[in-house]
């Protein structure tokens, strides 16, 4: 069956992430992303791709640096809750119960419960006409102890699967489920 361009998603599988980010005032900010990417196998360099305009994008753009919190099951429904629309004066984590420490190369924090944490800074920006990649350049990379056993992963990260969110095939939630339908009324069901 040929799809139309997009629904390419329905079966190419995505990360989610919370990339967070500071901007020049010191407030923490946390955003839901799945269009993350590692850039070729021996490079050290990550891709996000955004669109225009985020608070997310606006702090790369003023500090250069980001952390990709790669998330599993504990924390993905306050992760997710991120990406309610806050004024870019509060700090998404703060207001939805996410334990964030420091990170330890850039100033973004990190989310304790995280699989694991890339941090990175801004190697190149591509700019569209309403979209945004980021290519950084991974400074930082770590798999959370806590998820860590005998050289094995024992949570795993969870990836998105148009229209639903899943680890090793079981359904975790839809993705409507996270939509602030008061900032996108037009996606709300019917």
């Amino acid at each position: 069956m040929e799809l139309k361009s997009a629904q390419f998603k329905m079966f190419l599988p995505i990360p989610v992430t919370l990339i967070t980010t500071v901007n020049s005032q010191g407030v923490y900010n946390g955003a839901p992303y799945s269009c993350v990417m590692p850039v070729l196998g021996p490079l050290n360099l990550i891709s996000i791709a955004s669109a225009l305009p985020r608070d997310t994008l606006k702090n790369i753009r003023e500090t250069n640096e980001f952390v990709v919190n790669v998330i599993g099951k504990p924390e993905f429904r306050k992760a997710m809750s991120c990406a309610k629309t806050y004024p870019p004066d509060v700090n998404e984590m703060k207001e939805v119960g996410l334990e964030t420490i420091s990170s330890k190369k850039v100033a973004p924090p990190r989310i304790v419960d995280a699989v694991g944490w890339i941090e990175a800074v801004v190697e190149k920006e591509v700019v569209g006409e309403n979209y945004s990649v980021i290519i950084g350049r991974v400074l930082c990379s770590e798999v959370s102890d806590i998820y860590w056993e005998k050289g094995r992963l024992t949570e795993d990260p969870l990836i998105l699967l148009a229209p639903h969110f899943r680890t090793l095939g079981d359904r975790i939630a839809k993705g409507e489920e996270f939509i602030d339908h008061s900032t996108h009324p037009e996606m709300k069901p019917s």
